[in-house]
């Protein structure tokens, strides 16, 4: 049998390629060097055209289609400490609700010193490899270290918003639940992660979101309706309800954040709101999307569906701007009770 030939070493250059090719063609110079390539082999790609420099110490290959990602290029000018965070890996995980970041966000470990123009940088003492997603060379912060990073106490909704995409996404609670109170260390937005995610927490998400709810009928000038009520068909009971119009026999729901998203948990949301409209309740649901960010969308379809069932509504009661309180965390008396 003839001999096995042995598999020859990759050149640098060969490395640094292939390297290359899992972050957008980047690579920093510290990386070419890491790889075995010498200053003035890297040099002589650039002399060559083959690569040009994007910003000092990050070079590209000629050849790439696009723009340079800033993004991977923040990281590489912090190689190998940097990880793309924050807003930043916000896209990579396709939380769109947070806008693409005017300048790259990046975090690294704690006590590097990094000073950068046209980076933002933000240091960690705990930036473990759990909480880190690479994609080829490139490390992401997970998505639930970038919910955790995104939160912010001073706006508690927008946060929960974002936790609510993350969970409608597919990242479990429970994990989120872990990270964020191994990282609160009395992080006031952390914290509100963290109690967000606790065991149990999703009733009280439902109250806090029936508060914000109530506050939108009132103030769009609607009847109080009867709270957590239960309603019934010809087959018998079909469940407790949010917010009930008895006299037009309307129903709002209003979904919190999405912890029940299992397929057996959809149909079962599914057949309970089917037999509401079969028993000819005129039943709408709202998401947490809907209350908090769309309130007059949400007024606007309770006023139709109520004025369609005899209700005497004018809608020019309906005001121009409905804002939410930004603290709407302490429950009334009579929402704790279902009255």
């Amino acid at each position: 049998m003839p001999t096995p030939r042995k598999r020859q070493p990759k050149k640098p250059i060969q490395r640094l390629r292939e390297a290359a090719a899992g972050q957008d063609s980047q690579f920093a110079t510290a990386q070419g060097l890491r790889l075995g390539l010498t200053p003035d082999q890297l040099k002589g790609l650039r002399r060559r055209g083959e690569t040009y420099q994007v910003r000092h110490g990050v070079s590209r290959f000629a050849g790439a289609a696009g723009d340079p990602d800033p993004a991977i290029t923040a990281a590489l000018t912090c190689w190998p400490d940097g990880v793309i965070s924050h807003a930043s890996a916000a896209q990579q995980h396709r939380l769109r609700r947070v806008d693409v970041p005017v300048i790259p966000e990046v975090t690294v470990p704690h006590g590097i010193v990094r000073k950068l123009p046209g980076i933002k940088v933000h240091w960690s003492r705990s930036l473990e490899s759990q909480d880190i997603l690479r994609v080829g060379n490139i490390g992401y912060t997970s998505m639930a270290r970038t919910t955790i990073d995104l939160a912010d106490p001073d706006d508690p909704w927008e946060s929960l918003s974002i936790l609510d995409d993350a969970v409608a996404s597919g990242a479990k609670p429970s994990w989120i639940h872990s990270r964020a109170t191994e990282l609160a260390n009395g992080r006031g937005g952390v914290t509100l992660i963290r109690d967000a995610t606790a065991p149990g927490a999703a009733g009280a998400f439902n109250s806090w979101l029936e508060r914000s709810s109530s506050h939108v009928f009132r103030v769009g000038g609607l009847p109080d309706p009867e709270w957590n009520v239960a309603v019934h068909d010809d087959r018998g009971r079909i469940g407790i309800v949010d917010a009930y119009w008895r006299p037009w026999r309307v129903i709002s729901e209003m979904e919190g954040l999405r912890f029940h998203t299992a397929p057996a948990q959809r149909r079962r949301d599914a057949k309970r709101f089917n037999r509401l409209l079969d028993a000819e309740y005129r039943a709408r649901r709202f998401t947490w999307e809907d209350i908090v960010h769309q309130p007059l969308e949400v007024l606007g379809t309770l006023y139709r569906i109520m004025r369609a069932a005899g209700a005497d509504l004018d809608p020019a009661r309906i005001p121009r701007k409905v804002v939410i309180p930004t603290q709407p965390f302490v429950l009334t008396r009579s929402l704790r009770q279902g009255g």
